[in-house]
């Protein structure tokens, strides 16, 4: 009786939830019909519309919650939800003009998303009783919880499928696929959701005594440590992060010298200790016991000094590669970790929220043009690279003008800095910079030598190899339907090229290591596996009396892969592999059976 009990609440808890989020709903459906495109039909520019309705349901939920705490009024609740529209109008008009969704897009995006989960669990704590902790609390235990049940449910489920495909009749390949996407994109919110109890608003005013009664109940219940979680707090927590306090604090005064500032180490494991004592200290703001009062009282002190010495080494860092958008944010993040020490340590525990309202201003600030972390530093970049140059006389009349002869640490600048802009796209917009600089020996040519590094690397100790032109002027194509040219790049995965043979229409995409042929209905007729075919072409260097050359013969390059019903050869004309990447620039020659 007490499981059916259980069952029937929470399934009142679901449908409390669609009631009292209609346009989150929508937002949840929108985001589970723009998947199934996506599994139907694997279009990369459907991530757009996928991350707008993500943004929209976060927008919708916190208007729900403002709602909720401060108004009464239905017209009120109109306008909220038609501001939350307008805001996700506005995300998408944002990113609909680029043609790719970039790093910059999706760094901006998750930011914009982590400062919405802030805002969704703070607005319950402005001038409540209820604290910004509390709220923390109970988002964490919704979290896990939905966790939990949507894990078991998406593995049951999946195994069912899994066996009816094996032992009864087939199922579509991508059944499981579409299933799951149902209890991700609309159980597990829905589901957590259930879990966030109507705190106390204006609008509770019009309740009965009966109503507040049970509205109360679910607070409490809502925001209260479990027992478990409080003793795996206490006392295994607690005393890790202590250790773990101890020894960051003896490396760092045994090793407090002049090299110390610029250690690679540093920064990511300052960094992340002071993101576990702000995550511990919320979490055991109101357990009453010595480990967590002592916790309390002492670490926020120790996390001041901790995070002032993570920003100035992150400062110290501009010095040796100027701003780039993760230095923007390791600065960003030190500033605001030492206002959470402070505050911590110096206010009571009901101004913890003023945390959120700091992370939440910061997150909006390194997000807008023109004081964004990409726009400053994509502008202190190219004006370092910019004074590298002219400091050297290699920028005259808006030209580039090779030199050899400048120092090594000006030709590691120089080799960083173009490296930083290329991989973000931003050497597009530089007039004096060529196109995909990296490709072949652009490079070389433009600046007058080789990329330079700090230290042996993966493009460093790369290979390559081109095409000879005059050992192999022509090549014999007469048994291909057609030829393409394209630009295969590893760390790409946006190719999509139509090809009509026949009377019938072909695309050729790619992921990470294929080059992949599909049919009208998106079948897929042959998946040539490019990471095999270029270490095939670094063998056949290193063939030969020559040994390994870098101008190859058309015969050393072309490699040849098929099955019944197509026959794929590829011949580079440039490839190069630096670690795990693989780029080329490629004829393909393609035969339909």
């Amino acid at each position: 009786m007490k499981v059916m009990k259980a069952f029937q609440n929470k399934l009142v808890g679901l449908i409390g939830a669609v009631n009292r989020y209609p346009l989150t709903i929508l937002f949840l459906l929108a985001i589970a019909t723009v998947n199934v495109n996506v599994i139907n039909n694997e279009i990369e520019a459907y991530l757009k519309y996928l991350f707008t309705f993500i943004v929209g349901a976060l927008l919708s939920v916190i208007g729900q919650h403002v709602y909720e705490r401060f108004f009464t009024k239905v017209s009120e609740r109109v306008m909220l939800m038609g501001g939350a529209i307008l805001l996700t109008a506005g995300y998408y008009l944002a990113i609909h003009s680029a043609s790719t969704f970039n790093e910059e897009i999706a760094t901006k995006t998750s930011v914009t998303m982590f400062a919405l989960v802030m805002a969704f669990i703070w607005i319950p704590s402005i001038k409540s009783k209820i604290s910004f902790n509390e709220s923390f609390m109970s988002a964490f235990k919704a979290f896990f919880i939905t966790l939990l049940f949507t894990s078991v449910i998406a593995g049951g489920l999946s195994l069912i499928i899994f066996a009816i495909d094996e032992l009864l009749f087939p199922v579509n390949h991508k059944a499981i696929a579409h299933v799951l996407n149902i209890v991700y994109s609309l159980f597990a919110p829905i589901f957590f959701l259930s879990f966030t109890p109507p705190y106390q608003g204006k609008k509770n005013s019009h309740l009965s005594a009966e109503e507040l009664s049970i509205r109360k109940e679910r607070v409490e219940k809502a925001i209260i440590c479990p027992k478990t979680l409080g003793v795996l707090i206490s006392y295994i927590i607690i005393p890790l992060t202590a250790v773990y306090t101890i020894i960051l604090l003896a490396y760092v005064l045994l090793n407090i010298h002049g090299s110390f500032w610029t250690n690679n180490l540093l920064e990511p494991m300052l960094v992340s200790y002071a993101i576990i004592v702000i995550f511990v200290y919320i979490l055991a703001s109101h357990l009453e016991n010595k480990f967590a009062s002592l916790f309390r009282l002492i670490f926020p002190k120790i996390l001041i000094p901790i995070v002032l010495f993570q920003t100035l080494a992150s400062i110290l860092k501009i010095g040796e590669i100027g701003i780039t958008h993760g230095r923007y944010y390791a600065i960003m993040f030190g500033i605001f970790a030492t206002i959470s020490g402070i505050i911590f340590s110096f206010f009571p525990i009901r101004k913890n929220g003023l945390i959120a309202a700091v992370l939440i201003v910061f997150s909006a600030v390194s997000i807008i043009p023109p004081i964004d972390a990409y726009t400053v530093s994509k502008v202190n970049q190219i004006n370092l690279l910019e004074k590298t140059l002219v400091e050297n006389n290699m920028l005259e009349n808006g030209k580039v003008v090779p030199n050899s002869n400048i120092s090594i640490e000006d030709k590691r600048m120089i080799t960083r800095t173009v490296s930083y802009l290329n991989n973000l796209n931003y050497t597009d917009e530089i007039d004096w910079l060529p196109e995909k600089i990296f490709y072949y020996d652009k490079f070389s040519k433009t600046f007058g030598f080789e990329e330079t590094y700090d230290q042996p690397s993966a493009r460093t100790e790369g290979k390559f190899a081109h095409l000879d032109w005059e050992r192999s002027p022509a090549v014999n194509i007469e048994n291909y339907d057609r030829m393409i040219h394209l630009y295969f790049q590893g760390s790409q995965t946006d190719l999509k090229i139509p090809i009509e043979i026949d009377s019938q229409t072909y695309t050729l995409k790619n992921d990470s290591e294929n080059l992949i042929l599909v049919d009208e209905e998106n079948k897929e007729l042959l998946r040539f596996d490019m990471k095999k075919a270029i270490d095939q072409i670094f063998e056949n260097q290193l063939e030969g009396d020559s040994g390994k050359e870098d101008m190859l013969t058309a015969e050393k390059l072309m490699v040849t892969q098929e099955n019944d019903q197509v026959k794929m050869t590829i011949l580079a004309n440039s490839v190069d592999n630096y670690g795990s990447q693989y780029n080329a620039d490629l004829f393909v020659f393609l035969k339909i059976k």
